[in-house]
Formats: structure tokens, sequence, C-alpha cells
């Protein structure tokens, strides 16, 4: 790696680190060179804003979950298709982990971008693998459609408009004053999941129930996991 990409990734690096620890509006570009011992100069050679290096670390999020997928040892076009759309959500692992860092931003003026970024990064980074798993269910008969590549992209638009959705209803009840785990019930959200979930076995013709995007365990994790570290850090509120 050479010395100016290797600058680059440090900078990305303590950046992150620190938005996960402080949170992104707590945590000026001077305490990032801070930690780095770095001058200005140095940070604005490689990036153009604070906003701009939290973009980066989107873009570079969505790879990373991207590169964790694994595709069924039996190439069953239909595991696959759910496996991705599992972790194209991110509701779990790091995905979970990254999600508590990035909902602040969410309501601050510029969070509208952040998190339009991010999904343009998801969709980047799924919409190969999501055509083939779209494909394999097509010539294993588990769904028909005579435009898969089209088909692929509007189920990524979907989920990703679910999870944009649902991350909503997480800020809006961190904001609320008596915060805990029970202000919105798993059922609530999965209400919410079920449309959407229906929207993507009709645009692959594929047999009700076959497509599974987030589980009640999951749900019931990530209220949990995001009151905890809104109630912890102030957050949202």
């Amino acid at each position: 790696m050479i010395k100016g990409d290797l600058r680059k990734k440090q900078i990305l690096d303590t950046a992150e680190t620190l938005f996960a620890e402080r949170g992104y509006e707590a945590t000026g570009v001077q305490d990032i060179l801070d930690v780095l011992n770095l001058s200005k100069g140095s940070f604005y050679h490689h990036f153009e804003s604070k906003e701009q290096v939290l973009q980066k670390i989107c873009e570079a999020r969505a790879e990373r979950a991207a590169g964790l997928i694994h595709e069924s040892e039996n190439g069953d076009g239909l595991e696959n298709l759910n496996l991705l759309l599992r972790g194209f959500i991110p509701f779990q692992g790091e995905g979970l982990t990254f999600l508590k860092m990035i909902l602040p931003v969410f309501i601050l003026p510029e969070g509208k971008s952040v998190r339009a970024g991010y999904q343009e990064a998801l969709k980047a980074c799924w919409l190969p693998m999501t055509e083939k798993a779209v494909l394999q269910m097509i010539s294993q008969r588990e769904a028909y459609t005579q435009y898969p590549a089209k088909t692929a992209e509007m189920i990524l638009d979907l989920v990703n408009d679910l999870w944009a959705q649902i991350s909503q209803l997480l800020i809006q009840s961190g904001r609320q004053k008596n915060r805990d785990a029970e202000q919105i019930n798993p059922g609530q959200i999965l209400s919410l999941v079920e449309p959407y979930r229906a929207a993507v076995e009709n645009l692959l013709c594929a047999p009700y129930g076959s497509i599974g995007l987030i589980s009640l365990e999951e749900l019931d994790q990530t209220i949990r996991a995001i009151h905890e570290h809104m109630n912890r850090t102030g957050n949202c509120g």
C-alpha cells in the first residue's frame, strides 16, 4: 500500500473508531488529527470534509458486509437470495455495530445524503450477487421473471427502503423521553416487513413464505441493542 493510501486508511479507521465511541456530531476533524498527529493540510489533501469521511466509511462498510456473504454450497438459488437479503439489512453482526453508529447521523442535516450514499453503496455491492441468485432461482424453477437484472435491482430497492423505514422507527422511539427496549414491539416492525417480503415474492413469482427478510429474534435483539446504545450515549435524544 502506497503512503498516500495508507494515510487515507488511517484517517478512515481513526474516524470510524471516534464516531463509534463519541458520536459523529461530537467528533471534529481536529479530534481525528490529534489522534494521528496530523496537520489539517494532510487531512484536506485526502478529504473535503468530515461528511465525506463518513461517506467513505459507509462505502467501505458496504463492501466489507458483501464480502462476508457465503453462498450455499449446493448452489440453491432461493437459499442464496435469502442469505443475501438478510445480510443486506444491517441488523446483525458488524452491521448492527455500524447501525448503532450511523443512526444518530440520520437526524442531522447531512443525514439524508449520508443514508442515500450508504444505500447506493449497498446496492452496488449486492447487485451482481443478487442477479446471480435470481438467475439460479429461474434455472431451478423456483422463480420466474423475464427481466432478471431489473428484478434484482427492484428487490434491492425494496429492501433498502424497508431498512430505512425501520431505522426511522428506531430513531423516533429513541427520541422519546422514556426510552426503553419495549417502546417498539417487534411485531410492529414485522407488520411493516410483511408487505415488502410479499412484494419480493411477487416480483419473482415465488411461492408464499419462500422469502425471509428478518426474523423476530433478530428484530428483538436489534431493538434492544439500539435502545441500550441510545440510553448509554444520549444519542437521538
